[in-house]
């Protein structure tokens, strides 16, 4: 079975890949799916070479795709010698066999991209859990389709008896593991548990920053904090989010949290096994819906916070919408983004532009319920 360790020192440093995108209905959206998909390739390093964009038809149930595009992409391959052939959508494991079976190099999906990055990126004990748990639970399902080598996960597990097959073997201890892991995470539960009561102690309102991963977060918290959390320009860099004390006037003091980062249609067990530092949000007394107002595309940053506050049962909770990175946009773009946005408020976690307002806003929601949310 893969360890964190294992995810987390795989080498993509300078080897080659090509990215195999399906478009969307919008042409916008199919930007931005290769955008995306590109900056987490870059997140890791990798070096794109080539992008091969797709309809969305029909899909083949050995290969994903048909036997045409399939020969144009190994004959590319057999050329240009990438080591990865990178998928936009999730495979089941037969499909990614079968690929690398036929193109003779690694084949990987979106959702296992992820999870090396999560891998990566993972420093804390609490994070470093997390992402196992991720891991094991996107792998568990998926067993069945490695076959009797299971050539991906590796080996070494003793057996429970003479007459089990490997296959249930990984299956049992992988459960295990998951079991073990789970219990781990409650007594971090607890823990933070212990901390919110302290907080209550205190009255400290709570204030949680919920968005798109690599929209700014944790730079607009050092902002607003005057702290200086871990910041880069790479996909899903806070995995072990923060909590800092902020001062918003006339002697108010508020916490605020950073979370993980989201990302458009992510898998649901990666959601669930981050849950525990999610849940934060549920407990916080103002959320801040951060979205960069760079983006090509709103929608899907929209349509993920929605789907978050659904899984989460935090729709009625107060909430501000915060559009960040507005240094990188022109005073005629910010025009614009405001007519569509009323209520809303732009800043530049980078420049320090709109954060004195930003904060005379959350003390009226927390302390006056001044400020319509």
């Amino acid at each position: 079975m893969k360890k964190l360790k294992e995810v987390a020192e795989q080498s993509f440093a300078g080897r080659k890949a090509v990215l195999i995108v399906f478009r969307e209905r919008d042409e916008l959206d199919t930007e931005e799916s290769i955008k995306e998909l590109e900056f987490l390739c870059k997140t890791l390093r990798l070096r794109v070479i080539n992008t091969f964009v797709y309809k969305s038809d029909i899909i083949h149930p050995a290969t994903y795709i048909g036997k045409g595009r399939l020969q144009g992409i190994k004959e590319y391959s057999d050329r240009e010698k990438p080591s990865y052939a990178i998928f936009g959508r999730e495979l089941t494991p037969i499909q990614q066999r079968n690929l690398e079976d036929i193109l003779r190099i690694g084949v990987i999906d979106r959702t296992e991209l992820i999870l090396y990055i999560f891998g990566e990126h993972a420093k804390s004990k609490e994070g470093k859990i997390q992402v196992e748990l991720a891991h094991l639970s996107y792998l568990l399902p998926r067993l069945t389709g490695y076959g009797i080598s299971l050539s991906r996960i590796g080996g070494g597990m003793e057996t429970k008896g003479p007459g089990e097959m490997k296959i249930e073997v990984y299956r049992r201890r992988i459960k295990e593991r998951i079991y073990r892991l789970k219990k781990e995470m409650e007594d971090v539960e607890k823990h933070r548990e212990v901390i919110r009561n302290s907080r209550r102690r205190k009255n400290f309102p709570l204030v949680t920053l919920v968005g798109y991963t690599n929209v700014g977060k944790s730079s607009l918290l050092n902002k607003l904090s005057m702290s200086n959390l871990y910041v880069e320009n790479k996909l899903f860099s806070t995995l072990d989010p923060a909590t800092r004390a902020v001062y918003i006037g006339e002697n108010k003091v508020c916490l605020v949290s950073d979370t993980v980062g989201l990302l458009y249609n992510i898998p649901y067990h990666m959601i669930e096994a981050f849950k525990s530092t999610l849940e934060e949000v549920r407990f916080s007394d103002l959320i801040l819906c951060l979205y960069d107002s760079s983006a090509f595309s709103m929608d899907r940053q929209r349509d993920t916070i929605s789907e978050v506050f659904k899984i989460l049962e935090v729709e009625d909770k107060p909430h501000i919408n915060v559009f960040n990175k507005i240094d990188l946009l022109t005073p005629e773009e910010i025009s614009v983004i405001k007519s569509e946005n009323p209520g809303s408020y732009f800043v530049s976690a980078l420049t320090g532009a709109g954060i004195d307002e930003l904060k005379e806003s959350i003390r009226g929601v927390l302390y006056e319920n001044a400020v319509e949310t």
